[in-house]
């Protein structure tokens, strides 16, 4: 992870994922990978990052009032759907300052953006797929090149002074030639990897975190009380995730038990090298990790490693090895939304049970079973019903 002289992203992931991820960020070495890295940075810093919380209650505003409709009818829900709708709202505001708004009414672009992670997972296994499923392929990439150029050409249209979000802010660069060789590829791909990283991370996370707290009524009501303590019935801000450690605390564990971000990772080696173990790599030679399995391993965690327990955190020498957990990664290619991850999830759960939101989770017996693919999600889903207690 920290030798990217000799370790790069492979051309497979590329095979696979070029015609959505086209150029972006996830799929690139080397100049253009800091390059566009060093773009993204000013977006995450602390105030930016700040500023988000409006986004955040905005979207949550409306997740409410699904909670609320879910609550009065005894409909079930499903939570890495319902977190998904959520995290598109947000990031697409924070993205491009484009309200999606999913929550309240279903939008296409989720649904094929949906599908083609799925296709994707799908053609790992099966390769033939490429030809069976290529008209579908074809109709979902035009989905949402469609709704990504349309918003560019919107942006452009509308103006981006004084605007906060990705896409203005590199817009802005262009104008005032600080950026050059912006094309509306190179714009695209920008967006599209920005929304990758954004939404479909922090929504598992959520839905992880809420099953293993469903699972655990003492955790559950820790967060509850901690949460009634630090932040009562203010207005959630940053300091007040900065405050709530024992949430931490269980997003910790719900990110080591179920790391969202590519569970299981891959590199090309670039030239012939020894590990430390005197493992040798030749040029070209393949290298995978997993997060999934790591965070696991009871030589790390001890025999209570696959139990949910947070408060393992609480003991400061738990990390015995600085590549023990890795939910975001290591070294430079680090993701750089990490701390925007855990205060949006701070943040949403706060309000959750601020408001008096409960999930009761269904079929409660039933293992959590895994899809490993792009991004680890729960195979069958995390289904629940919602109660208000008050």
């Amino acid at each position: 992870m920290d030798d990217l002289d000799s370790f790069a992203i492979p051309p497979t992931r590329s095979m696979l994922l070029g015609e959505v991820f086209g150029h972006g960020i996830f799929l690139s070495n080397g100049e253009s990978w800091n390059y566009q890295r060093n773009l993204a940075k000013p977006i995450f810093n602390l105030p930016s990052r700040t500023d988000m919380f409006e986004t955040y209650h905005k979207a949550a505003k409306n997740l409410l009032k699904v909670l609320e409709e879910a609550a009065a009818s005894g409909e079930t829900l499903e939570l890495q759907q319902l977190f998904k709708r959520f995290t598109l709202d947000t990031f697409s505001q924070i993205g491009f300052g484009y309200p999606i708004s999913s929550l309240l009414h279903p939008v296409q672009f989720s649904s094929s953006f949906d599908w083609i992670f799925r296709e994707v997972d799908n053609r790992m296994k099966f390769p033939w797929r490429k030809i069976t499923k290529e008209r579908e392929w074809r109709y979902h990439v035009g989905v949402i090149e469609d709704f990504i150029v349309g918003l560019i050409a919107e942006r452009r249209k509308e103006g981006w002074e004084g605007k906060k979000d990705f896409l203005s802010r590199l817009l802005e660069m262009e104008a005032q030639k600080e950026i050059t060789g912006v094309t509306e590829k190179f714009l695209k791909d920008q967006v599209m990897n920005f929304m990758i990283a954004g939404r479909d991370t922090t929504a598992v996370l959520l839905a992880a975190t809420f099953y293993f707290l469903l699972q655990s009524p003492e955790c559950e009501e820790k967060v509850a009380r901690e949460i009634e303590e630090v932040v009562g019935k203010e207005v959630v801000t940053m300091n007040h995730t900065k405050e709530l450690r024992y949430l931490k605390n269980v997003l910790d564990e719900a990110l080591r038990l179920f790391p969202p971000a590519v569970p299981v990772n891959s590199r090309i080696c670039l030239k012939d090298v020894v590990l430390p173990n005197k493992v040798k790599i030749r040029k070209g030679g393949y290298v995978s990790y997993s997060p999934f399995v790591v965070h696991r391993l009871k030589e790390f965690w001890g025999e209570d490693a696959d139990e949910f327990k947070p408060e393992r955190w609480e003991d400061k020498d738990i990390l015995k090895h600085p590549y023990q957990f890795v939910p975001f990664q290591k070294g430079p290619r680090q993701c750089l939304g990490m701390n925007m991850a855990y205060e949006e999830a701070k943040c949403c759960i706060a309000i959750l049970y601020q408001s008096g939101f409960r999930f009761k989770l269904l079929n409660k017996e039933n293992p959590l079973l895994h899809n490993m693919a792009a991004i680890l999600t729960a195979r069958n889903g995390i289904n629940v019903k919602v109660q208000k207690i008050n």
